[in-house]
């Protein structure tokens, strides 16, 4: 069994008031998105990590492609670097600063930008996601340096913005313009699993016209609503032929079909000239997304042929269209994380695949791999109310970030 090195346990041991305090003053930062305003916690973290030794970055996502998103506040990210002596591995941590909306404040038990402190955990939007995280990776960086550990690689935080709505002017922008870079990447993730596979997504918008009349001439008109029926029926259909195709990866389960939107019709006694929906396609790495687009265009053609008053449009929704993520169970990243997790712990983790979406995408498709490990579970009422961290699972989860810090770039 592993020995956990006494100089990485001591200093994160003494860092633990510090870290708490530190997570505490994120969660009372609002950075909720929509709409996405980031920039006191920005402000912030370049200050704060300044101080701790980082050389910091904050980029500024010029005002034109802003506008260009659709979007009418700021984006910012911040990336900072621990220097190592040089030669050496870089580390990438990731994590985000945006959360979704806190919700009904008088819902949450602890006030959702309190950071509160009970039985244990730290409560607040974001405690886990992603704050939390952040948290754990900027304080293990610290704890390397603290615990007088030379080192040659770099070390480097980037929090960026809107994960929650795609992450494309956050870590898309910055790995785009190559302001991040290096050897892998750690990315949000949960401390009681390694997760290596996360799902495509394909979102589409389907459109049924019909032709509007009066409800008593019914014959007159073609009802949009009722042929869109056929087509829900049909997606039905295609969910069950999708389970008899499991993912070899646990955790993935099967491609899935949510239909997540519907509108249609304009008065009870109109025949509905028109009827939408919205569908989410979780997306196994066994399928692509042209695979299920091109399944859906079958199944479409063969209702017109059942139906010839069948008219259905299809858009592909392009605000969330991603590939399905995978990154090898042989990776050597996946064993520098277990040989962590060993020396701290004594166990090793279930390395799995999940149905849903991280930033760890934007590193892949510039070449620096990357799986999702950090603080916290889905137990964390994760987007819900009263979102919590337990205090030890971040102090645990520190220490094995730190030791994987140091078997990776000293």
């Amino acid at each position: 069994m592993k020995i956990l090195d006494p100089r990485i346990n001591a200093t994160v041991e003494s860092m633990r008031s510090e870290i708490i305090s530190f997570l505490q003053s994120l969660v009372q930062i609002p950075s909720e998105n929509p709409p996405g305003n980031y920039t006191e916690i920005c402000n912030f973290l370049q200050k704060e990590m300044t101080e701790l030794g980082f050389e910091v970055n904050v980029v500024e996502v010029p005002e034109e492609r802003v506008r260009q998103e659709g979007l009418s506040t700021p984006r910012k990210n911040v990336v900072a670097t621990l220097k190592g002596s040089g030669d050496g591995r870089h580390l990438i941590f990731n994590s985000h600063i945006d959360t979704v909306p806190a919700g009904n404040p008088e819902k949450w038990l602890y006030p959702p930008f309190s950071g509160e402190i009970a039985d244990g955990r730290i409560y607040g939007r974001g405690a886990t996601d992603s704050k939390g995280r952040l948290t754990a990776y900027i304080m293990a960086a610290v704890a390397l340096k603290r615990a007088g550990i030379p080192f040659r690689g770099d070390i480097t935080i980037a929090a960026t913005c809107d994960e929650e709505t795609g992450g494309v002017l956050g870590a898309g922008y910055v790995t785009e313009q190559g302001l991040v870079h290096g050897d892998m990447v750690i990315v949000e993730g949960y401390s009681n699993q390694i997760v290596r596979a996360m799902a495509g997504v394909l979102q589409l918008r389907i459109i049924s016209h019909g032709i509007p009349a009066h409800s008593g001439f019914k014959w007159r008109g073609i009802n949009a609503i009722e042929k869109m029926a056929k087509m829900i029926q049909a997606l039905e259909d295609l969910q069950k032929q999708l389970e008899q195709e499991p993912s070899a990866i646990p955790g993935m389960k099967f491609t899935t079909i949510n239909v997540g939107v519907i509108q249609g019709g304009t008065k009870v006694n109109v025949v509905p000239g028109s009827c939408v929906i919205e569908v989410d396609f979780r997306v196994i790495p066994e399928h692509s997304l042209d695979d299920i687009y091109n399944r859906v265009m079958a199944i479409i053609e063969q209702l017109r042929k059942e139906d010839p008053e069948m008219n259905i449009k299809v858009e592909r929704i392009p605000d969330f269209q991603t590939e399905p993520m995978v990154i090898e169970d042989s990776s050597p990243l996946i064993e520098e994380l277990q040989n962590a997790v060993e020396e701290v712990t004594g166990k090793r983790l279930p390395v799995v695949g999940m149905l849903g979406q991280a930033d760890t995408r934007w590193f892949i498709k510039h070449g620096i791999p990357g799986i999702n490990f950090g603080p916290g579970t889905n137990d964390n009422n994760l987007h819900g109310y009263d979102e919590f961290i337990d205090i030890e699972d971040l102090i645990k989860t520190t220490k094995i970030l730190s030791v994987l810090a140091r078997n990776v770039v000293v």
